[in-house]
């Protein structure tokens, strides 16, 4: 495909971990990141691990939070990006987002990888989102 690496929203993450949920991604997202995985590089900002906690408390996903932490420690291909002061600096220009999704934004933007998100607003930035319409 061509893509040097990758960076996944959080919900992008979860879909794509938790099987049962992978019809929500679309064929050409799940083939992104199955590319990545095998290919490449695939950034996690750790505000979407802060997500995860906070959705799997809340029952709002059926995966447990440990379940993604290990396929994320297990596997080579992705790398947990810290929130960090050049990491807050680069959101801070990123207006009209919500503050998790500034953050996942600016991961994409540090590493100078490509976001694989379905949030509208998120696509909405002009920066490099691959998602398409369910096919």
């Amino acid at each position: 495909m061509g893509i040097t690496g990758i960076t996944v929203d959080t919900h992008t993450l979860v879909w794509y971990i938790d099987e049962t949920s992978n019809w929500k991604l679309t064929k050409r997202a799940i083939s992104i990141i199955d590319d990545a995985e095998k290919n490449s590089i695939i950034y996690v900002s750790a505000i979407s691990l802060m997500e995860v906690i906070d959705l799997a408390e809340k029952g709002r996903i059926s995966i447990s939070f440990q379940k993604v932490l290990s396929a994320i420690k297990t596997n080579d291909a992705y790398i947990v990006i810290p929130v960090s002061d050049d990491l807050i600096n680069t959101a801070i220009s990123l207006k009209g987002l919500e503050i998790h999704d500034r953050l996942i934004v600016a991961t994409a933007i540090m590493t100078n990888s490509v976001l694989v998100s379905k949030d509208r607003e998120i696509r909405a930035t002009g920066l490099n989102v691959l998602w398409s319409k369910q096919e």
